[in-house]
């Protein structure tokens, strides 16, 4: 279990700041952990909300957390207050940590400590609602905090998915990620745990990576990977990936969605030019971040794939209950595994609910196998439409504009238009991409809207955020 430090040399880097240049071996990571860990102290599990950011104080906290087997939801220390508060008043946590002031009075809660710029606040009230002794996380699905909807992981969850990231990814002791996601994001906090779990440092960093302080940061200490979401990898491309110094860099991982075939390609052709090791990859909040992986020396004859089942793990393809096993036939794609979710909460009665899904998950994805054994994801349960009777899958649409026009899109609709977001600043491309949508579905132009805008809105996570993308195109 990554958490537990002490199966580690002592004196290996833990965890370097990027600002203040701090550095801390595993040896002090444990006792600053163990030293915030007697504050949560108690003879009952407690609830804990984290609003972090990518510090090693926020990294510590999480820890400390894992260690006294205190449940922890993380949070990003940017959120919006009425969403928090919201968040607050359902669950009743017991322990608020934040890396920053909220600059107004907390209800019910009192400020204890403020130590190593830690706001420690504590609830005034006990708390009579208990929590499942295995329940370790709590995530949200979306990376951002719209609904009470949270993902409920145990401590053989988050262990599990962390052995098999670094199983797969053959993660050492020498490898020095820097932290390119937001940790209360399941991705970017499967970094953390996959490292942590091999003894290797790690370079926590606040700087978004189309930054060009992040690449001095990068190569200042010599980092050896980063981990991206189809919308980094995109930027990146534009700012000509290409031509980028960076001598150290030996890995790039991407998953959060979908990279269309064009943007494969390039990053391919740069990591064989380059000796790098690129990895698309493909999971879910509930899967504890990880499902499937494309091993790099498939990747060229695999573009579009999500690969195979991490170690441990295994994917079927699912058609009204009966498993599909031949090649081409789409069906849902469910996942067997020790990463699997205990379920959702939408309460705080719902911490103490045991494991409901038993280590099966059914992902909403439309999926099939190549006669390889590889999968591809077809589309979402959820996201077709139907136009005159025809039924659209909005995320074939997406994939085939971005690969035909090489910008990305987003489609939203309902089933008597279908709404188009066009990442560009040629206003013509609209029209051109009507025209093309049009005679691919044989559809009346009347049931389409297109509009170019300069950025497709993301989630904090690099997700489409689809409600931003809806009120946009009117």
């Amino acid at each position: 279990m990554f958490w537990q430090l002490e199966n580690i040399n002592p004196n290996n880097i833990a965890l370097i700041d990027d600002v203040s240049e701090e550095t801390i071996t595993f040896e002090t990571l444990k006792e600053r952990c163990d030293r915030l860990s007697n504050k949560f102290y108690s003879t009952k599990k407690k609830l804990i909300f984290l609003f972090c950011d990518n510090s090693i104080l926020s990294i510590t906290s999480y820890l400390a957390a894992l260690r006294s087997r205190q449940a922890i939801l993380l949070l990003n220390t940017k959120m919006d207050r009425e969403l928090r508060d919201s968040l607050i008043k359902i669950y009743k946590p017991e322990i608020i940590l934040s890396t920053e002031s909220f600059n107004i009075e907390l209800t019910g809660y009192k400020l204890i400590s403020l130590e190593d710029k830690l706001f420690f606040y504590q609830s005034n009230e006990s708390e009579n609602n208990p929590i499942h002794p295995e329940l370790a996380l709590l995530l949200s699905t979306s990376g951002t905090t719209g609904s009470p909807k949270l993902v409920r992981l145990s401590y053989k969850n988050i262990s599990a998915n962390a052995s098999s990231i670094s199983e797969y990814l053959k993660i050492k002791e020498d490898e020095k990620p820097i932290t390119s996601l937001p940790i209360n994001y399941s991705y970017g906090l499967s970094v953390i745990n996959s490292h942590l779990l091999n003894g290797a440092s790690i370079v926590c960093s606040n700087k978004s990576m189309l930054m060009r302080e992040f690449w001095n940061i990068f190569n200042k200490n010599k980092c050896t990977s980063f981990a991206g979401v189809p919308y980094n990898y995109q930027m990146l491309q534009r700012l000509k990936f290409d031509k980028m110094e960076i001598p150290s860099l030996k890995t790039m991982t991407q998953a959060g969605g979908r990279l269309s075939e064009e943007f494969v390609k390039y990053f391919y052709d740069v990591a064989i030019k380059r000796h790098i090791n690129f990895f698309v990859m493909y999971g879910q909040t509930e899967a504890t971040a990880r499902i499937s992986y494309v091993p790099f020396e498939k990747l060229i004859d695999k573009i579009g794939s999500i690969g195979i089942s991490v170690p441990k793990g295994e994917i079927k393809i699912f058609h009204e209950d009966k498993e599909i096993t031949s090649p081409g036939i789409e069906g849902e794609l469910v996942y067997f595994g020790p990463n699997v979710m205990m379920g959702y909460a939408e309460s705080r009665a719902d911490l103490m609910k045991d494991d409901e899904l038993k280590g099966i998950l059914h992902t909403g994805d439309l999926a099939c196998k190549d006669k390889d054994g590889f999968y591809y994801i077809t589309g979402r349960l959820k996201r077709f439409i139907k136009l005159f009777g025809l039924r659209v899958n909005l995320d074939e649409v997406e994939k085939m504009i971005e690969n035909h026009f090489s910008f990305p899109a987003a489609c939203y609709g309902t089933d008597d238009t279908m709404k188009i977001l066009i990442q560009t600043n040629e206003q013509a491309s609209a029209e051109l991409v009507k025209r093309y949508v049009v005679e691919i579905y044989k559809l009346h132009h009347s049931v389409l809207q297109v509009k170019c805008v300069q950025t497709i809105p993301v989630t904090t996570s690099g997700k489409r955020d689809y409600k931003k993308i809806q009120s946009m195109v009117v």
